[in-house]
């Protein structure tokens, strides 16, 4: 039980983390505070918010056969 726990937490970092650097990306495209190189960052920065988004997404499935397994 406490594994799930402390998966949970590293979950909940990795989503946040990832969806605000989604956010960062994505207002970086649209107000465009960097003029011409705010559209070449922000692709960057957008492509990068997948990285933690997709270590969240495997942390939940870990975190789902645990719960299946003890359940």
């Amino acid at each position: 039980m406490e594994e799930l726990k402390e998966m949970e937490r590293t979950y909940k970092k990795l989503l946040s983390a990832g969806l605000l650097t989604l956010l960062l990306g994505f207002a970086l495209l649209i107000f465009k505070p960097l003029g011409k190189a705010s559209l070449y960052i922000g692709l960057v920065v957008f492509a990068l918010a997948f990285i933690p988004l997709e270590l969240a997404k495997r942390t939940a499935r870990r975190m789902a056969v645990i719960a299946f397994r003890g359940g």
